[in-house]
């Protein structure tokens, strides 16, 4: 039986130990960088912690708030991220999972929503911004803000946490910032917070050479990394390495810019387009985007079919979607054949126009852009500027819109990597970002942009 002064005793050394408290309380071990975070915020009023993508950020985050109201009282926690998805199925799932199999049981109940009550002076809960919310009214004189994804959560939410004075705050995320608190913490405003950066080749599988910790990074993803992107490009600091690249505003598409794009909800609105970058050599793949005013998915990305396939398959696509009134095919090369093809058979009855794009042809705006496929590149990096663009959650669509040069020629006319340069640099072809573009571009007598 435990006895009062043992509670208290079991208490203060967690308290001052929480390594001791993860492994003889909750039962589990967290590496070393891990520990290095608990610790960070014991002695430090703020933390920010940058780590690669796989690093066990969002795990441990989920176990510091256990600690933290295990060991204060009374206490709050608010957990905030950018989406319901990260606070409740990431970390508040991983909450959970640590509250129900812990050595000492840890008291309070823990509901199915992002909530861990004790009493009306004591609980935890989770927030997300692109909600409702209020952050007002959490008083304690034990209060931590957990902010995850800090890197996606916008200036005003984080003055807004700050305004209520917390005893701790803990950011986390990744290196895919250019600006606001969470990139000030790691550079000009570095002196007020407590900083850890978190590479791959600091975690577990790595260090031990075995893939033991699912979920977590793996040698295998390294590699596959380093092999698409080059070791020199800012996604792979960025997202392997955990560190701030120094060029991530040289993109076309600078990395927050997408990563706001990815959380951001769009409504469909208006005639939808598909827009196919068609496959040229072997290795390079067909790949079809489909927009709807700003809100775009890729719809079909395959290798290995020949024209009248790929014909088919967009003829498919535009019958089953009456939303479609245009596809866009590029069309030099290969391409031509399935522009071709899919003007000899009625799309929908002639109500799906077919549009050539040529991304070498004289620009609309000739005075500012070399080609087509500069203007389109130029047009669509302005919509995710304008905090218009909802993009699907894709690796390779990330890689290639923040990784395509550019020169500002004498002329000061704006002329974009040749694909064939991109190719040699990233060892990969950028047909994801070219379909997306293309829907931007300008295909065509009577075409334009939507």
């Amino acid at each position: 039986m435990v006895t009062p002064a043992d509670a208290r005793t079991l208490v203060e050394r967690s308290r001052d130990e929480p390594g001791w408290f993860f492994d003889n309380v909750l039962g589990v071990e967290p590496y070393a960088k891990q520990l290095e975070i608990v610790e960070a915020l014991r002695d430090n009023q703020r933390v920010a912690v940058v780590g690669c993508n796989g690093s066990g950020k969002d795990w441990m985050s989920a176990r510091i708030m256990l600690w933290w109201q295990s060991v204060h009282y009374p206490a709050i926690t608010v957990v905030l991220g950018p989406t319901h998805r990260q606070v409740s199925d990431i970390v508040w799932k991983e909450a959970r999972s640590s509250f129900l199999e812990p050595k000492f049981p840890l008291g309070g109940r823990m509901y199915q929503t992002a909530r861990w009550e004790h009493d009306d002076r004591h609980y935890a809960l989770g927030l997300a911004v692109d909600n409702d919310m209020n952050l007002q009214g959490f008083h304690s004189p034990n209060l931590l803000v957990i902010i995850t994804e800090a890197h996606n959560v916008s200036q005003s939410h984080i003055d807004a946490v700050k305004r209520l004075n917390p005893a701790k705050i803990l950011l986390t995320g990744n290196a895919f910032a250019n600006g606001g608190e969470f990139f000030e913490a790691f550079h000009g405003g570095a002196g007020l917070y407590k900083t850890i950066e978190i590479s791959a080749f600091d975690t577990p599988n790595i260090i031990e050479g075995s893939n033991r910790i699912p979920g977590m990074v793996t040698r295998e993803q390294i590699e596959e990394r380093r092999r698409e992107w080059g070791e020199e490009s800012a996604m792979y600091i960025a997202s392997i390495l955990g560190r701030f690249p120094d060029n991530l505003e040289d993109a076309i598409v600078p990395r927050s810019l997408l990563m706001e794009a990815i959380s951001r909800d769009v409504k469909p609105l208006g005639p939808a387009v598909l827009s196919c970058d068609v496959a040229r050599f072997g290795a390079d793949r067909t790949v079809v985007y489909r927009r709807q005013g700003h809100h775009c998915r890729m719809v079909w990305n395959v290798q290995g079919r020949d024209t009248q396939q790929v014909a088919g398959q967009l003829k498919a696509m535009a019958e089953d979607d009456p939303d479609v009134d245009t596809i866009i095919v590029d069309d030099t090369g290969v391409g031509g054949g399935v522009t071709d093809r899919l003007n000899e058979e009625t799309v929908r009855g002639g109500l799906v126009r077919v549009a050539a794009f040529n991304g070498g042809e004289k620009a609309r705006r000739s005075d500012r852009y070399v080609n087509a496929i500069a203007e389109a590149w130029m047009e669509m990096s302005q919509a995710f500027r304008d905090g218009l663009m909802d993009i699907d959650d894709n690796p390779s669509l990330v890689a290639q819109l923040s990784s395509r040069r550019y020169i500002i020629q004498g002329d000061r006319r704006i002329k974009l990597e040749s694909k064939d340069d991109f190719k040699k640099r990233a060892r990969s072809s950028p047909d994801d970002a070219d379909a997306l573009a293309m829907s931007f571009g300008s295909p065509g007598p009577g075409v334009g942009v939507w």
